[in-house]
């Protein structure tokens, strides 16, 4: 049991600086806030060395702490990102109970999907990290801030990105949103630049 446990990837404080002593500043140029970085250290201990984990390797009972405000999406590409699993947190947003078997055009607005998707697709195509801060929903008459991370997942078989993990942290929501706002620029990371 011990020896399970020492396996286990370190989580809380630790990790955290665990993760900017390695990585040096490449996680902290994509997210800030501790709960993300902890995610982070979980996908990267996940991979086992590959350049990514695998769906099957992802468990959420092993990051229960995040489940409210984690998403995971199945890429197909004939059928395109396809939600296998939204936290309570991410679905409200939308005004949805469950988003499983729904596409983003499913439910958000016209023309808001596409400016989304391209984020996802540079994850999977480009094998990337992506991260932001600022904006992290285009909401009517509302303006959250906060991060975002999205993480790459691969078939374990071929490695080819066919899915993505990922994490909304909502940190302030003024009541008024200013005219003409946007949401936050990504920054991506290869993976094949993370340790």
């Amino acid at each position: 049991m011990t020896q399970a446990l020492d396996r286990m990837p370190k989580v809380g404080p630790q990790a955290v600086s665990d993760a900017q002593s390695r990585n040096g500043s490449s996680i902290a140029t994509l997210v800030s806030d501790p709960d993300l970085r902890r995610l982070f250290e979980y996908w990267r201990a996940q991979r086992r060395g590959r350049p990514m984990p695998a769906r099957r390797d992802i468990d959420p009972l092993e990051i229960g702490w995040a489940l409210s405000r984690i998403f995971l999406l199945d890429y197909d590409p004939d059928r395109g990102l396809v939600y296998r699993l939204a936290g309570d947190n991410i679905a409200g947003v939308f005004g949805h109970g469950n988003l499983k078997g729904l596409r983003l055009r499913d439910f958000l607005p016209p023309g808001q999907a596409e400016t989304i998707e391209p984020m996802f697709m540079r994850v999977i195509e480009d094998r990337c990290v992506m991260g932001m801060k600022g904006m992290v929903y285009l909401r009517a008459g509302r303006l959250p801030l906060g991060e975002r991370l999205f993480l790459p997942l691969a078939d374990g078989e071929t490695g080819v990105v066919n899915g993505v993990l990922g994490m909304t942290v909502v940190q302030s929501e003024p009541a008024d949103s200013p005219a003409g706002a946007a949401l936050a620029s990504p920054k991506y990371i290869p993976v094949s630049e993370i340790p």
